[in-house]
């Protein structure tokens, strides 16, 4: 099932729009799009199951080790499940952080950790919103002995 070019547009501009917040530095427009009992599970496993604790987990990590740091998108994919859920997934390349968190590496080189976003999006009827998301770190493989 493909997503009308309208719904896709909306999803797209959301997605856009949530990176824009990440490369402000804005943790309340990083989680505008996101329902109050929204679920985002971080790339360390770590599950944050409404916005506000998302909020506040972005916040703390906009004052330190991603302040300043970057998002671009690579690849976006959307897909329709039905008229009002959607599926969107993400590759994303995350530059400019001062450390990476317990047990995650850069993907490529010493400067950019690439990753996967995950999203289950819903339409209430007027807009779209984000109800689950999921980040895995792409880590490279380890070097053979």
């Amino acid at each position: 099932m493909q997503p009308s070019n309208v719904h896709e547009d909306a999803i797209r501009q959301l997605l856009d729009e949530q990176i824009d917040a990440w490369n402000a530095g804005d943790a309340e427009g990083w989680c505008r799009d996101f329902t109050e009992d929204s679920e985002f599970v971080n790339i360390i496993g770590a599950c944050f199951e409404d916005r506000d604790a998302n909020v506040r987990r972005h916040a703390e990590l906009f004052a330190t080790i991603f302040k300043g740091s970057r998002l671009a998108v690579r690849e976006m994919k959307i897909r329709a499940l039905g008229d009002f859920t959607a599926t969107a997934d993400l590759v994303l390349d995350l530059t400019g952080f001062s450390k990476l968190p317990p047990g995650i590496r850069p993907s490529i080189g010493n400067d950019v950790l690439r990753t996967r976003m995950h999203y289950v999006l819903v339409h209430d009827g007027t807009r779209w919103w984000i109800v689950f998301s999921q980040n895995n770190a792409v880590m490279p493989l380890p070097q053979a002995k």
